[in-house]
């Protein structure tokens, strides 16, 4: 009898644990720094923001999901011309959580994004020209996210995540170009 009263105390401490930490809600805004690899440009900043839901199973595993807006690109500069390049993004990446601590987890998933639009600049002698070149990119994205998350207080997550892009994102029939993308992100929790 005493082995009974403390397999069901244990079952019940354990879905207790389990519902507490469990479903969560909220959304994200960041920072990042995106570059398109095979191209010759440099990195440019961006801005990322959406929404995401979470799960943590137990106190070593979670997953996550998000929908997120992301700026992303590449620019050149030489001298006072400046070419740049914008690519808006829809991103849904999708995370397994591995927690090293109560609060600290590394990340890592898959990420499947819908180009939204894009548009190049180009700045030369003091001129300035922009044109929307969305047919220039395909339409679908893929990526491979890794990072590393904090959570704070139960309610605020800070994000550093690193994707991969494994796509090629270029409609032309030159070589393969892959956006890689580093980003920064503060996350509230409802």
């Amino acid at each position: 009898m005493k082995k009974i009263v403390v397999a069901v105390v244990a079952m019940l401490a354990i879905g207790t644990s389990s519902f507490a930490q469990g479903f969560g809600w909220g959304v994200k805004a960041g920072l990042n720094v995106s570059g398109m690899n095979n191209t010759g440009l440099d990195s440019k900043t961006g801005l990322t923001a959406g929404v995401f839901v979470d799960y943590r199973f137990n106190d070593w595993i979670g997953m996550s999901a998000d929908l997120l807006f992301s700026r992303e690109g590449a620019m050149l500069k030489s001298g006072g011309d400046k070419y740049i390049a914008k690519t808006n993004y829809l991103n849904l990446p999708i995370l397994a959580k591995f927690y090293v601590l109560d609060q600290l987890a590394f990340n890592i998933g898959i990420q499947p994004g819908v180009l939204l639009s894009g548009k190049d600049k180009v700045k030369e002698s003091g001129e300035e020209t922009a044109f929307t070149t969305t047919n220039n990119y395909k339409s679908f994205d893929f990526a491979f996210p890794v990072g590393v998350s904090y959570e704070f207080f139960n309610k605020l997550i800070l994000d550093a995540r690193y994707n991969i892009g494994v796509a090629n994102i270029s409609a032309g029939k030159g070589g393969k170009v892959h956006n890689n993308v580093f980003a920064l992100t503060l996350g509230y929790r409802f």
